[in-house]
């Protein structure tokens, strides 16, 4: 409910006050922003995963890296039961999915996945050592929110701009979940600042956990 409630508040605004005048403007912005909440709920909740688990971390041995991948892959469950709300403004609006969803959602949740554990590695296992990361991490989503492609199309961003927003590995992933969620076109190669990003990523956040994690029961 969280995000379909964002959802019509962004709708009202950008459809009817500011008027950007993109045809089924309702699908361009939930197409990309339940994922958007994905990711952003995921980071939110996942950066303290460690550091408000110190009691358990000291006293019962488990492979410690599942506390943050349980956060993501709940939000993950969220936003799969997000979809069934998006086929339904689909039909509404005389659009349907079709195959290519069975190969193109299980590409960029994977992706999606991969990227979100990579980077709450890194986070999560700072945060450890210093609680105040978790403010900033706060700061940071807020502002990629409006850098990346969700209240607007890429289509929409002036052409000189659009190299910037580029830099962002989200934008491409985002417009890859609206393609295919609009318009069941599979990601392609535009997916691939956000494949490279994924990659660097997934290295950086084990690496990371792998050398902080032996100091974690003295730090909490």
């Amino acid at each position: 409910m969280k995000p379909l409630a964002l959802g019509g508040v962004y709708y009202v605004v950008f459809r009817y006050l500011v008027d950007l005048q993109i045809a089924d403007y309702h699908l361009v912005l939930i197409a990309a922003l339940f994922p958007w909440i994905w990711f952003q709920s995921s980071v939110l909740l996942a950066t303290p995963a460690f550091a408000s688990n110190g009691p358990l971390i000291k006293k019962v041995p488990f492979p410690r890296f599942v506390l943050p991948f349980a956060t993501v892959l709940n939000n993950g469950i969220h936003f799969a039961i997000s979809l069934v709300i998006f086929i339904v403004l689909l039909g509404v609006s005389g659009q349907h999915p079709n195959a290519t969803w069975l190969i193109g959602i299980p590409i960029l949740a994977a992706v999606q996945l991969m990227l979100l554990m990579g980077v709450i590695l890194v986070i999560a296992s700072i945060d450890v050592f210093f609680r105040d990361l978790e403010h900033f991490v706060e700061v940071v989503l807020n502002v990629g929110f409006y850098a990346t492609p969700i209240l607007y199309p890429l289509s929409r961003v002036p052409d000189e701009w659009k190299p910037i927003l580029l830099i962002n590995p989200l934008t491409s992933l985002m417009e890859a979940w609206r393609d295919l969620l609009i318009h069941n076109t599979l990601p392609g190669l535009d997916l691939w600042p956000a494949l490279v990003f994924t990659v660097i990523a997934v290295i950086v956040g084990s690496q990371t956990f792998r050398r902080l994690e032996p100091g974690f029961a003295d730090a909490l």
